[in-house]
């Protein structure tokens, strides 16, 4: 049984997550060309976390349906043991620990730049909102088939947040924390995203066995 799981975590890294991690980890190598990130206060860090890495979880998260739009991966899969919902699973919770581990060494990337801010709340901040981006992203994607509005709609979900987002949006706003908001609403964005990714599997069964 684990060794059918591991196969299914090392094919969807080798074919499709493994690019896409690396596209996440070059977005954080270009963060110290493009902003100071030494000797930072923690709402410095929030600005950092909520303006920049929320865009990692719509990397990382929202590709992992595009394998199943091959017919001919998806027979394969379909002819498995395994369920393909069970495959999607692996998928997500492979995503998940990719984030983490992106998200935990850039934090300890800005700690060595004499930054100071609580690592556990900054990375539950980050956490919930690359979760809830990729969750929107995801959900769309099993809905429509279209991987560039799923792309688009986090990102016009970001662009509200900067603008008329604190009216509008209430609980579910992205920059609460850099604008001294208590990250207790970041359980809601945090919850918000595992609601929509699960939807979105879901979805994906009905649609797509």
């Amino acid at each position: 049984m684990l060794e059918r799981y591991y196969e299914i975590v090392k094919i969807n890294w080798k074919h499709n997550l493994f690019s896409h991690f690396v596209i996440a980890l070059l977005l954080c190598v270009a963060a110290p060309f493009l902003m100071g990130v030494n000797n930072l206060e923690e709402p410095q860090v929030a600005k950092i976390i909520e303006f920049y890495l929320s865009f990692l979880g719509v990397i990382l998260l929202i590709p992992l349906f595009i394998p199943d739009t091959n017919k001919d991966i998806r027979d394969l899969i379909a002819s498995k043991k395994t369920p393909i919902t069970s495959v999607r699973i692996c998928r997500i919770l492979e995503a998940v620990i990719c984030l983490s581990v992106i998200l935990l060494l850039f934090l300890y990337f800005l700690k060595m730049g004499d930054c100071e801010f609580r690592y556990g709340t900054c990375f539950f901040v980050a956490m919930a909102n690359c979760v809830f981006m990729g969750g929107i992203g995801l959900l769309i994607y099993s809905m429509i088939d279209n991987i560039a509005l799923a792309y688009m709609i986090p990102i016009l979900y970001f662009i509200v947040s900067m603008g008329s987002g604190k009216k509008y949006l209430g609980k579910f706003w992205l920059l609460g924390f850099s604008s001294g908001n208590s990250i207790g609403d970041k359980s809601y964005l945090l919850a918000a995203g595992v609601v929509m990714i699960t939807a979105a599997l879901l979805i994906r069964k009905v649609r797509r066995r």
